[in-house]
């Protein structure tokens, strides 16, 4: 089996043709990540605005909330435990 040789000028128009379908990979992916955030902060979302529609921004910025929430409780929680 001879070795393919790739000119130059044949290397960048492959990137170009592969860019598209690797950004389009991330995309999905990063979409596929908040929805399952979306997934998991649906039901206490609802509780606060059940008619609004969940847009991705507002999902990060509620999961960003609920981890600093949980994370101040998990301090506090410490916090608590040495002093007794």
């Amino acid at each position: 089996m001879t070795p393919t040789i790739i000119s130059k000028e044949q290397l960048p128009l492959n990137n170009k043709l592969r860019k598209p379908r690797v950004e389009k990979m991330h995309r999905d992916h990063i979409n596929s990540s908040i929805e399952q955030l979306k997934c998991l902060l649906a039901p206490e979302f609802l509780k606060q605005q059940p008619d609004s529609k969940l847009e991705k921004a507002d999902i990060l910025e509620m999961t960003l909330n609920f981890l600093q929430f949980t994370c101040c409780q998990s301090r506090l929680l410490q916090v608590c435990t040495k002093m007794r």
